[in-house]
């Protein structure tokens, strides 16, 4: 006897009614009867046929009944003989519900198919089953149905499905439904968003090769397509990296450009577009040198220097060379130009380095511009203008020969008797102060001789705050000879014509060392610190606030000579009425060969306003400073107040 119920699959397509067909193998008339969970099935539901070997039945039965049968049995009867049947489970027990994971088909993808799908079921049992792709919860495939052979294994399954174009959009969300028999059912996880707008990054890949510059595009989306703009500029140099996908669906693909140097050093514009043919959509990002250039290297520090002063020494109508140091980074990107009175050159009067690299990072390039001898003496605005080539302002600086000349004070200062017993080379000072502008030539000179420059240093070019006036010092290595030459310091600037010229005939002389006496005086609105009785006149005086932060806003004298060849100098520190305030502690520090001497003054908290100048106030010091001074003031004192007491009586006794 053979029970052929149908399958899975045409119970649930059936439009109403399935069949089971029951073959009994026999020569006789046999007589076929059907239960329906043991029920006998109506006769007006039920046909049979036979032939010399074989009786066939079938029974017809509604398929939303069949869903809901447990077993159906075929029994045939024969009067001769024992009845035969045969019973086919329909509903088969609970089984543990399988894992069912949803996600996009890369392969498929791959293929030219972007919406497909795949549904994973595993941990099957083996049980017929329907598969089925769902968006927002509602069916929008057909039914795919897998059957089973009976066996204990676990199973696992794969479908994949094409998502129809009407449910692209970006709201749709999409689950897996697996029917497993006509009463198990179970769903995967939904996966959404997948149908997204593409998005783009370009980004600028470090190079070492010094013809071509490397340019990276990345993009994203559901299937994103990458192309480099202007097409002309593409070139079997770029390359698209692999294709991935991610588990929430989106697919990432990547392509590099290389492009000539010289092409991204002009400042061109390169665009990569990511478009998705799918959604219609498209967005693209563009990128130069300009655009990766920090504000911060688009600034350049400019520096202006006027002609040596050879030139402006000379007689001859010639140019005036004037110099433009640009210190920044990445100079090759600047470029400089030049202008007199604010009229653009264009002449061939200038001359441009490439630019150098320093240790620190920085690369500094310069600029030599030759302007007209009658243009410089007719004080004409000489500007140069370093500028990036993607910035629309540039950095400018301008210069014109001075209308204020002030001539400098050269004096040498000899090594004391100290430090020439130290070495046989020590150093001889050119102190120049008190010259503007700040362009100045000093060299030595040995019996009228000059010295090369490799006999003296020469420090640079300053000034102190709110003074208008630079200083400088230059230093000659001298050896102890039992010759006696003549050193000269000869100073050249703008604001004479001859030069200027320090001569100490006896250098080798030892000078007398004799420590200053130090005063720090007070009135309303400075602090005065007053040196004198020294020698040598070589003297630093600085002052500091609370003992560590260095004041800047003072003036120093130059050291005065009195009739004894002693030295004096003083200092004096200008304050407002915010800096000395009680408790602020104000330092200042006299250094004079070996010898160093702090002087602090501090205003206490019940110390009302002073105003005067002359008073000595506290300080604590390592030595007595003037105590015979002080007491000469007492004596004079009291001899004024005793002769004044005197008269008195004796002006008295004679009246009466």
């Amino acid at each position: 006897m053979i029970l052929d119920t149908p399958s899975f699959k045409t119970v649930m397509t059936a439009p109403s009614d399935v069949k089971a067909t029951c073959l009994i193998s026999t020569v006789f008339d046999a007589k076929v009867t059907w239960l329906l969970n043991e029920q006998v099935a109506p006769s007006n539901t039920v046909s049979q046929s036979s032939n010399t070997s074989y009786v066939t039945s079938e029974v017809t039965v509604p398929s939303t009944k069949w869903k809901q049968l447990k077993h159906v049995t075929c029994r045939a009867e024969h009067a001769c003989f024992s009845s035969v049947e045969k019973t086919k489970n329909i509903t088969e027990p609970e089984v543990p519900a399988p894992v069912v994971m949803i996600s996009r088909s890369l392969p498929d993808l791959l293929k030219g198919n972007s919406a497909v799908l795949k549904c994973e079921i595993t941990q099957l049992s083996s049980h017929d089953l329907s598969i089925t792709i769902q968006a927002n919860g509602v069916d929008i495939s057909d039914n795919q149905y897998v059957d089973f052979h009976k066996a204990s294994d676990i199973h696992s399954e794969t479908k994949h499905f094409n998502v129809p174009e009407k449910y692209w959009k970006k709201d749709q969300s999409f689950t897996c439904k697996v029917n497993q028999g006509f009463s198990n059912s179970s769903s995967s996880q939904s996966i959404g968003n997948i149908f997204v707008d593409p998005s783009v990054e370009l980004l600028l890949i470090p190079s070492q090769d010094s013809d071509s510059q490397t340019l990276s595009c990345s993009g994203s989306g559901f299937d994103p397509q990458i192309k480099w703009l202007p097409e002309l500029q593409i070139s079997s140099s770029s390359t698209k990296g692999a294709i991935t996908m991610s588990a929430d669906g989106r697919v990432a693909v990547t392509s590099r450009l290389q492009v000539l140097r010289s092409d991204w050093q002009s400042g061109n514009v390169f665009t990569c577009e990511v478009s998705d043919k799918s959604l219609n959509t498209a967005v693209n990002k563009s990128i130069s040198v300009c655009s990766v250039t920090p504000a911060s290297s688009q600034i350049a520090e400019v520096y202006v220097h006027g002609p040596p002063l050879q030139q402006l020494r000379s007689k001859e109508k010639a140019l005036m060379n004037i110099t433009c140091l640009l210190v920044g980074h990445h100079l090759k990107d600047f470029s400089i130009s030049w202008k007199v009175d604010n009229s653009k050159y264009f002449g061939h009067n200038v001359h441009q380095q490439q630019p150098k690299s320093h240790s620190n990072g920085t690369e500094t390039m310069q600029s030599f511009f030759g302007v007209s001898a009658e243009d410089w003496h007719a004080y004409k605005q000489v500007s140069c203008e370093g500028k990036h080539q993607c910035s629309n302002k540039g950095c400018e600086a301008r210069i014109s020969k001075s209308r204020d000349l002030l001539p400098p004070t050269v004096k040498i200062i000899q090594p004391t008797a100290s430090e020439m017993s130290v070495s046989d080379i020590f150093t001889v000072v050119c102190q120049v102060s008190g010259f503007s502008p700040s362009n100045i030539l000093v060299y030595w000179e040995e019996n009228g001789k000059e010295l090369p420059s490799s006999r003296y240093v020469n420090g640079p070019v300053w000034k102190y705050t709110r003074s208008s006036s630079f200083s400088m010092s230059s230093k000659l290595n001298v050896s102890k000879s039992l010759d006696t030459p003549v050193y000269s310091c000869v100073v050249i600037h703008e604001s004479s014509e001859t030069p200027f010229r320090s001569t100490m005939k006896d250098v080798l002389a030892p000078v007398a060392l004799s420590e200053p006496s130090v005063l720090l005086l007070q009135s309303s609105n400075e602090l005065v610190c007053l040196a004198f009785d020294f020698t040598p006149e070589a003297i630093n005086i600085t002052w500091f606030r609370d003992g560590t932060s260095e004041l800047r806003d003072y003036n120093t004298s130059e050291p005065q000579r009195g009739a004894d060849g002693r030295f004096s100098i003083r200092s004096h520190l200008h304050l407002s009425l915010i800096d000395f305030l009680p408790g602020v502690v104000f330092t200042c520090k006299v250094t004079h060969a070996s010898f160093t001497k702090l002087l602090n003054l501090s205003r206490p908290d019940t110390l009302e306003q002073c105003d005067f100048l002359d008073h000595i106030v506290h300080a604590e010091v390592s030595q007595d400073i003037g105590v015979e001074t002080v007491h000469m003031a007492f004596t004079f004192l009291i001899l004024f107040l005793l002769s004044v007491i005197y008269g008195v009586f004796a002006t008295m006794f004679k009246t009466k």
